[in-house]
């Protein structure tokens, strides 16, 4: 089968244009002529083939499918910073919508729509969710969660037209190959000593490798029309920055009330603004870290096989691969000696 691939040079979508090659089809992958293609770079050449366009542009993702008999649309903006949230829902919701109407004019076998749980919204009380648990991604004031909704809500618009869609919702995403900082941002951050402070919530990690499976898997298993959570280990953010701690040696930094900390965040963006810089911290993400975002992946493990694999091995290949980047120096004992198993120093 041959699959063009929206989003591939990211962080999971370059994950399926692997899997997808293991597993014998042929990959297309739709990316601009800036786009970096270091991710891609030991794939491309037979089995890989590069197509210029847009999510955006609807005449370059009709040029790309031609000749495919599926899509996977990975490509997204994963924060929850206050910048540019127009550019966000374009991408989210409507690149979403352009992608599928293209795929329906293009009669493809299968359509995957790469959405998230925070499609969901989150929940104030401990909850798991699953596939049933209504949204309220609409009321929660977080651009994100309201965009992926609104990219679910176009994109079963088309398949409402005829199109076999199928779409997946992952929880945050860890593991290697994070070469934006993505959503490996946050584990990061702590282990830089960027995140002063933090406040609890809960929320599920999984590994990108083990996601990039379940999307390839779901082009021939998964039922149309269908939804399923790719989620991962559900962890209060008090047992994320242990884990983190106890995998770097970095110290985990002190636990502060919600509203001292989204005052701390409101502070710090207004300052971003005035000052024109781009700061990691704002109020969204810090309201996203105190929902409880837990879900249950119980149906993508009965019907695509979905696997989840053990937390410190996603974690460690996290800091691996950041400290191969360049994006983090092994400043401990602990570091020091993944980087040497690693063949790093």
């Amino acid at each position: 089968m041959k699959v063009l691939v929206t989003g591939a040079t990211g962080f999971l979508g370059s994950w399926v244009v692997r899997n997808l090659v293991e597993s014998g089809h042929t990959a297309r992958v739709l990316c601009r002529k800036t786009s970096k293609l270091d991710n891609l770079e030991p794939l491309l050449g037979e089995h890989v083939e590069k197509a210029f366009g847009d999510v955006l542009d609807g005449a370059s993702v009709k040029a790309a499918l031609d000749g495919c008999q599926a899509v996977i649309h990975t490509a997204g903006i994963p924060h929850f910073s206050p910048d540019d949230p127009d550019r966000m829902y374009r991408v989210n919701a409507h690149g979403s919508g352009i992608v599928m109407e293209a795929a329906l004019a293009a009669k493809v076998e299968r359509a995957i729509l790469t959405s998230s749980v925070a499609a969901m919204g989150g929940s104030e009380t401990t909850r798991v969710a699953t596939e049933d648990t209504p949204t309220n991604a609409e009321d929660i004031g977080l651009d994100y969660c309201r965009s992926k909704l609104h990219g679910e809500r176009e994109a079963r618009a088309v398949a409402d037209k005829g199109l076999s869609l199928v779409i997946l919702r992952p929880v945050v995403v860890l593991g290697p190959g994070d070469l934006f900082n993505s959503s490996t941002a946050t584990v990061l951050g702590f282990v830089r000593k960027r995140m002063p402070v933090y406040v609890e919530g809960r929320a599920g990690f999984g590994d990108v490798r083990d996601m990039a499976e379940a999307h390839v898997a779901a082009l021939t298993q998964g039922r149309p029309g269908e939804t399923y959570i790719l989620g991962g280990h559900n962890l209060t953010i008090t047992e994320l920055v242990a884990a983190i701690e106890d995998i770097s040696g970095v110290g985990a930094p002190p636990k502060v009330p919600y509203p001292l900390a989204y005052a701390v965040a409101y502070v710090r963006e207004r300052m971003a603004r005035l000052s024109g810089k781009h700061d990691p911290i704002s109020t969204q993400l810090v309201k996203a870290g105190h929902l409880c975002t837990w879900a249950s992946s119980d149906k993508a493990k009965a019907e695509l096989g979905y696997r989840i694999r053990p937390l410190r091995e996603s974690m460690r290949d996290t800091l691996v691969f950041a400290m191969k980047t360049g994006k983090l120096r092994p400043t401990t004992d602990k570091l020091r000696a993944l980087a040497q198993e690693a063949g790093i120093l």
